[in-house]
């Protein structure tokens, strides 16, 4: 395991875990889970999969890192498959999940729209992209303030939700959270300030955009215009005999009829 990993797994206890499984829990509430399968790459060491087990989500995740895949299947147990595979080359077929969640961790940008090509592939009803923001306060004042360490790869909301625009797949929406400093994140009064701003964008640390994709072959019916002149003027009806009518005439006018 190396150094950036090490600080990375020092610090994750204090940095809002139960500020982001509840901003994921608000931000998958409108999928449905009877029934439905959910992929989640990059899981790390695993701390959402209980959670998105408990949802109702059929789990399969993803991690290339050897550690942190045992780990994940440590928090897993029997609720989830965890397999070995990177983010920009996913062994399944298209369309194979449902729902699939994305934890960006790809450090340049042509990784990251690699990865987002593999997760959109194997997704038939949606995605969710998690990553941390650049343009939030939290990373503003460690910039600027010389802060600790910030051990995870960073994206600015903004380019994100343009890339995901450009698919022109389904509606976004983009939600967040850790509006604060990174040194309060973990204090009780941190959750008065989640509360008051924790889901305005782009102020949250932490980001979610969700896209639902529109079912393949939907189009959008247009308007019928046509011209009132194509229309002939109505005109009345022929009037006509009821059939029984009919059938008595002729009996009354046969011959062997009685």
């Amino acid at each position: 395991m190396g150094q950036n990993e090490s600080r990375r797994l020092k610090i994750s206890g204090r940095l809002g875990l139960k500020a982001r499984m509840n901003l994921l829990q608000s931000s998958l509430a409108v999928w449905p889970r009877r029934g439905k399968s959910l992929l989640e790459v990059n899981c790390g060491d695993g701390h959402f999969l209980s959670m998105l087990w408990e949802c109702g989500f059929d789990v399969t995740a993803t991690e290339h890192d050897v550690w942190l895949r045992d780990r994940a299947l440590e928090h897993a147990g029997f609720r989830a498959e965890v397999v070995a595979a990177a983010d920009d080359h996913l062994p399944f077929e298209g369309d194979a999940f449902d729902w699939v969640i994305l934890h960006a961790a790809a450090s340049d940008l042509k990784a990251f729209e690699n990865s987002l090509d593999e997760a959109l592939r194997v997704a038939a009803g949606g995605i969710a992209v998690t990553f941390w923001n650049s343009a939030s306060l939290p990373y503003m004042l460690h910039r600027f303030g010389r802060g600790k360490f910030w051990p995870w790869p960073t994206y600015n909301c903004f380019g994100v939700w343009r890339k995901l625009k450009k698919y022109s797949m389904g509606r976004l929406t983009l939600l967040s959270t850790l509006s604060g400093p990174v040194n309060i994140w973990n204090r009780r009064y941190a959750g008065i300030l989640r509360q008051a701003c924790g889901h305005v964008m782009p102020l949250g640390a932490w980001c979610i955009i969700r896209m639902n994709i529109a079912p393949s072959g939907f189009v959008r019916p247009l308007p019928l215009r046509l011209d009132n002149t194509r229309f002939v003027s109505p005109e009345p009806l022929l009037e006509c005999r009821r059939a029984n009518n009919v059938i008595r005439n002729n009996k009354s006018n046969c011959p062997n009829s009685k």
